[in-house]
C-alpha cells in the first residue's frame, strides 16, 4: 500500500520518540521503509514474510550479521488486508505489551492518512469538475464526456435544478500576506492551509448534501454550485443568505479580519443553465458592489441586470453625448446630493412618496431638488423619457469615474 510507504518513516520517528524502543515498519515484500535507524531502510527482513504468511505476532532472534535484530513482529492491516508488518527492537518479554498499542496507532494513522488523501483528492476532482461546468458548451463533445464520467465519479446528479452562487473574500490575500509579515504563526503555513481552513468552513455553512459543490476559483472567489431539490429550494436559500452571510462575516472578522459578499445567479436545469447561472452570478456581483455596495447579498434578476448594464453597451461617442446633457450638472458642488436624489427618485419608480420614505428625505426635498436638476439641465423630471436620458447618463458618468486612470 503506498501510503504506508509514505508515512512509515514519519510514524516511525514520531512513535520511537514517546515509546523510547527502536522501531522499523516493512512493506508486504519485506523490505524495510521505515526505521529509527535510518540506515537500515531498504533491507530485506525475512522474518516479515513468515509474520505476513502467519498473520500473526512473530518473536524475531539476533541473527545474519544483525540485519535480524531482537524483538516482536506484528502484521498491519488496512481494510482487514496486511498492508505490512510494525516491529518493536528490544527484548520480546519487554517490548510484547507495547506491540498491541503501537500496532493499532500506526493503523490509525494509517486510516487517517487514506482520508486526508481521498479528501484532497475529492476537492482536486470537484475543482476540475466545476470548471468543467462553468465553461460548458453544448458545442464542446470531448468535454461533454468528460463531465459526465465526472459526474458518475462524484455522484452528482446532472438532472437536479441549481444555482451558482459566488462568494468573494474582501482582500483575503493581501490581509493574509500582511500577517505572513508580522506573525509567526501566518509565517509557518502557505495559503494553501488557509484555502483549506476556509473551504472547510463553508462546507459546514452550505453542503447539505452530496450534490452540493464548493470550490475555490481563486484567493478571494469561491463557488457554490447549489442543488434546489424542492419546489421552495431557492425561496428557501435566499431567505437564509442574510443568515449565513453574518455567521460567514463573523466568523472571517474574527479570523482575518475580512468581510465577504454573496451573489447569486438564475436557476438552472441543464449543463449550459449551470454555466449560465454562474455567469449571471458575477454579473450580480459586480453591479452589486458597484451600485449597492451597502448590501453583502446581490441576487441576479435579469430586468434589473439589463437596465444596470445598459450604459456598459453603449458606445462611447453616445455616451460622450448624454454626458454633455449633465455636464451643467456635474459642475455643481452638490452634483453628488442632487444626483443621488434623482437615482432614488427613479429607482422608487419615480413616486414621491415611496422616494420620500425610503430616502428618509422630506417630500419637499426631493421636489426642490428635482426642480434645481430641471432648471440645470433643461431636462423635465416629470418627463419619462428625459428622466430615462438623465438616468442613463449620470450612469454613464459615474462608470467613467470608476475607470482606472492610464
Amino acid at each position: 500500500m503506498k501510503i504506508l510507504e509514505h508515512i512509515a518513516q514519519d510514524i516511525v520517528e514520531k512513535t520511537s520518540e514517546i515509546l523510547q524502543y527502536p522501531i522499523s515498519i516493512t512493506d508486504k515484500e519485506g523490505i524495510i521503509i521505515g526505521s529509527t535507524d535510518k540506515n537500515r531502510i531498504g533491507l530485506f527482513h525475512q522474518p516479515s514474510l513468515e509474520v505476513i504468511r502467519k498473520n500473526r505476532v512473530v518473536n524475531c532472534k539476533n541473527e545474519i550479521e544483525k540485519r535480524i535484530l531482537p524483538g516482536v513482529s506484528t502484521p498491519l492491516k488496512f481494510n482487514n488486508k496486511v498492508i505490512g508488518v510494525l516491529g518493536i527492537v528490544g527484548d520480546p518479554k519487554e517490548v510484547k505489551k507495547y506491540v498491541q498499542l503501537v500496532k493499532n496507532q500506526v493503523e490509525m494513522m494509517c486510516q487517517e492518512a487514506f482520508r486526508k488523501e481521498m479528501v484532497d483528492l475529492k476537492e482536486k476532482m470537484v475543482e476540475m469538475f466545476v470548471h468543467q461546468l462553468i465553461h460548458y458548451r453544448e458545442s464542446m463533445n470531448e468535454i461533454n464526456e468528460q463531465i459526465l464520467q465526472s459526474a458518475k465519479l462524484l455522484e452528482f446528479d446532472l438532472h437536479t435544478n441549481r444555482v451558482c452562487l459566488l462568494i468573494d473574500l474582501d482582500n483575503f490575500s493581501e490581509k493574509i500576506s500582511a500577517k505572513k509579515g508580522t506573525d509567526d504563526f501566518y509565517e509557518s503555513f502557505p495559503m494553501q492551509y488557509f484555502q483549506k481552513e476556509l473551504l472547510s468552513f463553508f462546507q459546514l455553512i452550505f453542503q447539505e448534501n452530496n450534490d452540493d459543490m464548493i470550490s475555490f476559483l481563486s484567493l478571494e472567489r469561491l463557488i457554490v454550485i447549489k442543488a434546489l431539490p424542492y419546489p421552495r429550494s431557492f425561496s428557501a436559500l435566499v431567505e437564509g443568505l442574510p443568515n449565513k452571510l453574518e455567521k460567514i462575516n463573523t466568523f472571517l472578522a474574527k479570523k482575518y479580519g475580512v468581510t465577504a459578499g454573496i451573489s447569486a445567479g438564475n436557476i438552472s436545469s441543464t449543463l449550459s443553465g449551470i454555466a449560465e447561472s454562474y455567469h449571471n452570478a458575477v454579473k450580480a456581483m459586480s453591479i452589486g458592489k458597484q451600485f449597492n455596495r451597502d448590501s453583502g447579498i446581490h441576487i441576479y434578476n435579469e430586468q434589473e441586470m439589463l437596465w444596470r448594464l445598459l450604459p456598459k453597451e453603449l458606445t462611447s461617442e453616445y455616451k460622450e453625448k448624454l454626458v454633455q446633457f449633465i455636464a451643467p450638472l456635474i459642475k455643481q458642488d452638490n452634483y453628488e446630493i442632487l444626483s443621488s436624489t434623482f437615482i432614488g427618485f427613479c429607482q422608487y419608480n419615480m413616486n414621491l412618496s415611496e422616494a420620500s420614505r425610503n430616502l428618509f428625505i422630506h417630500r419637499n426635498t426631493i421636489i426642490y431638488r428635482l426642480e434645481k436638476i430641471s432648471e440645470i439641465t433643461s431636462l423635465n423630471t416629470s418627463s419619462f423619457e428625459h428622466c430615462m436620458l438623465l438616468y442613463t447618463a449620470i450612469q454613464c458618468y459615474e462608470e467613467s469615474r470608476m475607470e482606472p486612470v492610464h
